[in-house]
């Protein structure tokens, strides 16, 4: 486009972009984002005791509502499909792992906790936008996080690999969208500011017209110590870019002081834009929702100004005396307030009354009751009841099983929506990962599948060959993190289920248990010795393979002891179209 025409389209884009961001401070209350975040971190004024249940609800919530050890079922709609989901299944919990999804959905949380809104961006290969046209090998990776003459890096995120999709969270007031609209699947255009370090832009070989460019932010090296080109008192001069997914087009755009450095179709677009939202309170008109944090605030403000009068009133509490001028003298005084037992002191007045007077404020009991009630307050507004807190159960004694499983169950029912919440997320993230893999894995890729009957095959395959016609559901599942203790217990278990079953393989039962036990005592397996199989034995091996000794004379090549695919292993992996006729025969 002509100078003028970039010129006027620039100006169309920054108009849109400022409306948007009118929207947000008129009814997203953005002002107070930095409020709650203050109170988050306990950034309380000096004269304040603060009881911080900012940080101690937002800290109980979370761990009760994103998935610790987050794991998918991938299921297909028709028979045919069930070699594709497994595939599929399996790359999905690996990338779930390799990414750290469960990092990502955690600050989305805790940003929709202080904002009422924790956007996730996803992606593909780059930070900063995808280009398949600048494809350079055979991960269909970019050369984009490579400077364009420099030989360094210009993108640091560990979790963003080349040829890989990813998903992080993003601060809620750097996503713009257009005034009035409240719905995040009708948007026709969303925004992302972002703020890069200005020869990284230069550098990024994405974008052009960045010669000129000056930097409109500054930022200290002590705060962004990304590399060590800078020398340390240097300061960084950032550009304010702002990346516009326009869903009307298909396009992705990006501007920087007036200028346009990015417009090309947007490859992420597939099923819209590339964001997902975590809203646990939607507000019935606007798109931001409603923060916990906001609900529970004036509570919070009361709760520490009851604290302070209280403390105040401790204070002054103390005992203290009066004493007549010239009735005691300093030393006498001294004798008195010294600790000793039984001191006496002589009083010089007529009358002993009139001589020393004792004062013993106390605390009013109603400041206390008022702090209960507070909490109380506190505790209803965001879902966390007197019975889920506990209190309930502390105040009274013989309470049954059934009235401990009503008051779990209905205690459960916010926090499960919220978990709902943000498994419907989950399921959206993965589905635009998947319609990725399908669109840029070009390339033979190998993937560790279980089969069916619990058989490991070693698979490669392409994006290409698992796209198809059909649906996948993705329903997420809270795993449990796998320890050595919860190991052994495993191996103990199978161990007393399947001691002397003739269908299992005994030693590598054994072997099994033994090998949870190496930390402690190495070489601990070594102590199996190999059973010398009799000719009967021999005889049946010959027919049919068994288990224990390995494959006969009339076992298939290729075939596992266990029923498994000796002969495929990661350095020679199964076809994808043998293991579809293997699955479904």
């Amino acid at each position: 486009m002509s100078k003028e025409e970039e010129k006027t389209y620039v100006n169309y884009w920054n108009e849109e972009i400022r409306a948007g961001e009118a929207y947000m401070k008129k009814y997203a209350n953005k002002d107070k984002w930095k409020v709650y975040r203050q109170m988050y971190r306990g950034d309380w004024k000096t004269n304040i005791v603060p009881v911080n249940r900012i940080f101690s609800y937002g800290r109980s919530l979370i761990p009760q509502v994103y998935f610790r050890s987050p794991k998918v079922t991938v299921t297909a709609t028709r028979p045919e499909l069930v070699p594709h989901a497994l595939v599929v299944e399996s790359i999905d919990n690996w990338l779930i792992k390799e990414t750290k999804l469960k990092k990502t959905l955690k600050m989305a949380c805790l940003h929709a906790y202080h904002c009422g809104i924790g956007p996730i961006k996803n992606g593909y290969d780059s930070e900063y936008g995808y280009l398949p046209e600048q494809s350079v090998d055979v991960d269909s990776s970019t050369a984009t996080q490579e400077a364009r003459t420099e030989k360094r890096r210009i993108e640091y995120n560990i979790n963003i690999k080349p040829g890989m999709p990813w998903a992080l969270p993003v601060l809620p007031e750097d996503i713009i969208i257009p005034w009035g609209f409240q719905d995040p699947d009708t948007l026709p255009w969303i925004a992302h500011r972002i703020y890069r370090p200005l020869e990284d832009v230069q550098q990024d070989q994405k974008y052009k017209n960045t010669k000129d460019l000056k930097g409109t932010r500054r930022a200290d090296t002590t705060l962004t110590p990304r590399r060590n080109v800078f020398n340390r008192d240097q300061d960084i001069k950032l550009a304010e870019l702002f990346e516009i997914r326009d869903i009307r087009h298909g396009e992705v755009i990006v501007i920087c002081e007036d200028k346009v450095l990015l417009k090309s179709d947007d490859a992420l677009q597939i099923e819209g834009h590339n964001y997902d939202f975590i809203i646990f309170n939607d507000d019935p008109e606007y798109f931001w929702g409603i923060p916990d944090a906001r609900i529970i605030e004036p509570q919070q403000l009361e709760l520490n100004e009851t604290r302070t009068q209280i403390q105040r009133h401790r204070r002054i509490s103390l005992l203290k005396f009066l004493y007549k001028k010239d009735a005691i003298t300093q030393t006498q005084l001294d004798r008195f307030l010294s600790g000793a037992v039984g001191p006496a002191v002589e009083v010089v007045d007529e009358n002993l009354a009139n001589a020393i007077i004792t004062l013993q404020p106390h605390i009013p009991p109603d400041l206390w009751q008022e702090a209960v009630a507070i909490l109380g307050d506190m505790r209803e507004s965001i879902g966390f009841s007197e019975n889920q807190t506990g209190s309930y159960f502390q105040k009274r004694g013989n309470v049954s099983a059934t009235e401990t499983a009503e008051v779990a169950q209905s205690a459960d029912i916010r926090t499960d929506e919220r978990k709902d919440i943000v498994a419907d997320t989950l399921t959206s993230i993965l589905r635009k990962w998947n319609q990725y893999i399908f669109s840029f894995w070009d390339k033979s890729r190998v993937a560790k599948v279980v089969g069916p009957e619990g058989s490991n095959f070693w698979v490669t395959y392409t994006g290409d060959e698992l796209r198809g016609e059909y649906a996948l559901n993705v329903d997420p599942e809270s795993g449990f993190p796998v320890t050595s203790q919860v190991k052994r217990e495993l191996a103990d278990g199978l161990l007393k289920a399947y001691g002397g079953d003739q269908l299992i393989n005994q030693v590598g039962l054994r072997k099994f248990h033994l090998s949870q036990f190496e930390s402690v005592a190495p070489g601990i397996s070594g102590l199996i010795q190999m059973p010398m199989p009799t000719a009967p034995q021999i005889t049946a091996s010959e027919r049919q393979p068994t288990p224990q000794f390995g494959q006969g004379r009339g076992a298939p090549q290729g075939s596992n002891q266990g029923g498994g695919q000796r002969g495929f292993s990661p350095q020679n992996p199964m076809a994808f179209e043998e293991f579809k006729k293997k699955i479904g025969g």
